[in-house]
């Protein structure tokens, strides 16, 4: 896993300045999608919930130097937003795009939930229309996830070819 993190912390610095950056400025149905979740996600799902959750944390704490949120307050998000998918995956059947798709939106939902509880408990609240808008940025994470995963799962088989047994 040692590499896996080594590889994490420039990517998410990368995807991290995208999505505050450049993703604003071109908004998909007027939504911004998070993409340092979604590959933090789609990580997790293909590797397991210790490496997804190590992506998760560090893509929480690029973000957060990008923003006002307190330091460490999407980190938890994340994790708490991938751990959920991750652990539920293997209770369903292997139909891996579908359950992609799937957990994309189950972990939007999380995330987002944890994000606007937290914040309300620091005092900020979220209005009527941020809560409106949970449900069309899961179904938007649930398509985007998918070409992120085929990326991930092609370059995981790339890097790590399955062990030959006689």
């Amino acid at each position: 896993m040692a590499v896996n993190f080594y590889v994490a912390i420039p990517l998410m610095a990368v995807l991290a300045v995208l999505q505050t950056a450049v993703l604003p400025r071109f908004p998909i149905a007027g939504l911004e999608p998070q993409l340092v979740f979604l590959v933090a996600l789609a990580w997790g799902l293909l590797r397991g919930l210790e490496e997804g959750l190590v992506w998760a944390f560090i893509a929480g704490l690029w973000l957060d130097l990008f923003s006002m949120t307190p330091l460490g307050l999407s980190s938890l998000a994340f994790m708490a937003a991938v751990a959920g998918p991750v652990l539920l995956q293997g209770v369903l059947p292997p139909r891996r795009l579908l359950v992609a798709a799937l957990m994309a939106a189950l972990g939007t939902l999380i995330y987002l939930l944890f994000y606007a509880v937290a914040l309300g408990l620091l005092g900020h609240g979220l209005s009527a229309a941020g809560w409106a808008g949970l449900l069309p940025i899961a179904l938007l994470h649930a398509v985007l996830i998918l070409p992120i995963y085929l990326l991930l799962q092609t370059i995981v088989r790339v890097t790590r070819p399955r062990r030959v047994e006689f």
